[in-house]
């Protein structure tokens, strides 16, 4: 499942030798290299990423547009999202030092170029000559070692995946070497650093005196006056961008909780939506259209060793039988076949011994304090229909003693560590854009889990029958599994399942074009406007 190609051979050599990839050229549009993955929708031979293009006609410059969201938006998180809306918003607010297309491209961001030394543990990075915020100061590299140190202390919830386990923005490793350069020192070598910084955690904003929103240097802008995002966010362009809005104005409206069918009184002109009902609801509903954004959640049934005694069998062969494309009817869904997604080699990943998430607290936080370890139970999160679609379709094909249980998704982390029940249903999102990134965030959830990728057999009973039916057989096959790539062994011990790939709509209102995306499909805004009539045919 992995296509090789040129800037795929360079990556793989610096890797393997430990450099980092070639310095930025500088300036311009121009990509860096090909990232070495394969995203879904290339599996079918295809040298693109599916459903980058959407909405992507050129467009008339002008126009006012409303963008309708159905989660909170808090201007204190800022510019660290916790929900999709968040995302949208704060992606078209504020800057990362480097961006990642849909397709896999690095490019600059507030960065125009970056270089590292040989064994890539120190990098430095150079800010564009125009970065300037909001309010005309111009965006240093000291801007950018608060905005990270302020970042790291925002609090996020246990289903949020951020990049500071592996650089702390805090430490002494960060070093203001000018006002247009930053240095980092990594404990460990990464030649793939860059894409770590692709995270929107990483995006730069400060805080003013007089701005009731911290001030970034995004494409769109916001005024010192501009009120806390309910009912709406209004904001214009940036003319001090280098890719300022070809619109006049845009308009978020923030209606947390709404059916987003409820939302066509709006007369919105995007939305972003999940649900087939709603899709179907605006397919017919004339002057609005859906159109698919790329697939960006990964379902994985992970099945606790000691709460599977007898073998994992039970739960990860119902889920080699499930038919996504066919047999879901709450959201868009297709198979996958890797445990991460976008697929490729993990073996060479210095981040998988990264720590892992605490999941210490209180059952009663949750409501578990009087809850045992259930064996027969599959647990998923309350609040996702389609992992309660997928957890009904997994018990219903399995024994008839197997039941499902909801729970609070901050919850999942912590049934998943304290190996709680027979099998937990999470989902995997595109957080990182990197195999080795997605890995270890997986990872990262469990410390069972890190151990059982990295090399230590947690329990011999995740080996189902036919292989530990003699000692010389189970040892040898114990052997196998050692060698294999972290991921692979993951899958051979039965501990984890790829259950299905699921991806968000974006519905929109007449004729638009000039989106962008970003590598986990968030629409960048800066191009929207009117598709421009095409020429008639004579």
């Amino acid at each position: 499942m992995r296509r090789i190609g040129a800037g795929t051979a360079w990556a793989l050599v610096c890797l393997l030798a430990g450099g980092c990839q070639p310095p930025h050229p500088g300036p311009g549009p121009g990509p860096t290299h090909s990232t070495a993955v394969l995203w879904p929708g290339q599996d079918n031979g295809a040298d693109e990423r599916e459903f980058c293009g959407v909405l992507s006609d050129s467009a008339r410059p002008g126009g006012r547009f409303v963008f309708a969201l159905t989660d909170s938006v808090v201007p204190a998180r800022a510019p660290v999202p916790h929900n999709p809306s968040e995302r949208i918003v704060f992606a078209q607010l504020y800057e990362t030092l480097v961006n990642m297309d849909c397709d896999g491209k690095l490019r600059p961001g507030l960065a125009r170029q970056w270089t590292c030394t040989n064994d890539s543990t120190v990098w430095v990075f150079t800010l564009r000559e125009d970065a300037r915020f909001w309010d005309g100061s111009r965006v240093n590299a000291g801007d950018v070692k608060r905005a990270w140190c302020d970042n790291q202390t925002c609090p996020v919830g246990a289903s949020v995946t951020t990049p500071w386990a592996w650089f702390n923005a805090r430490a002494n490793s960060i070093s203001v070497l000018d006002a247009a350069r930053i240095s980092i020192r990594l404990p460990e070598p990464q030649a793939d650093f860059p894409a770590l910084l692709t995270h929107p955690a990483t995006a730069v904003a400060v805080r003013r005196d007089g701005w009731l929103w911290p001030v970034g240097s995004g494409a769109a802008r916001l005024r010192a006056s501009t009120p806390p995002p309910l009912p709406e966010i209004l904001c214009r362009p940036n003319p001090q961008h280098p890719d300022a809005p070809v619109w006049k104005e845009l308009q978020f409206v923030v209606r947390p909780g709404l059916d987003p069918r409820d939302l066509a009184a709006e007369g919105f002109d995007l939305a972003r939506v999940g649900d087939l009902a709603t899709v179907r609801f605006y397919r017919e509903l004339p002057g609005y259209a859906p159109a698919p954004l790329p697939w960006n959640r990964l379902y994985l049934l992970i099945c606790p060793p000691s709460a599977n005694r007898n073998g994992a069998a039970r739960w990860t062969g119902p889920a080699g039988q499930l038919n996504p494309a066919g047999e879901l009817t709450r959201a868009a869904a297709r198979d996958w076949t890797g445990i991460v997604f976008p697929a490729g080699a993990s073996g060479g990943c210095p981040q998988l011994a990264g720590p892992i998430a605490a999941s210490s607290s209180a059952r009663r936080d949750w409501d578990l304090e009087d809850r045992l370890p259930d064996p027969q139970a599959l647990v998923f999160d309350r609040h996702d229909p389609a992992a309660a679609e997928l957890a009904g379709r997994l018990t219903a094909l399995g024994d008839g003693n197997r039941h499902t249980v909801a729970v609070a998704a901050d919850a999942l982390p912590f049934v998943l560590q304290w190996q709680m029940a027979g099998a937990c249903l999470i989902p995997l999102d595109l957080h990182f854009p990197t195999p080795c990134l997605q890995l270890a965030t997986l990872l990262g959830k469990a410390s069972w889990l890190q151990l059982a990728a990295l090399g230590e057999i947690v329990d011999s009973s995740t080996l189902d029958g036919e292989s530990l039916a003699s000692a010389e057989r189970g040892a040898r096959h114990l052997e196998q599994i050692a060698r294999l790539d972290p991921a692979d062994r993951l899958y051979e011990m039965n501990l984890v399942r790829p259950v299905a790939l699921t991806h968000p709509w974006l519905i929109t209102r007449g004729e638009l074009g000039g989106l962008r995306l970003s590598f986990d499909g968030t629409p960048l805004l800066s191009g929207l406007g009117k598709t421009t009539p095409r020429e008639p045919t004579p």
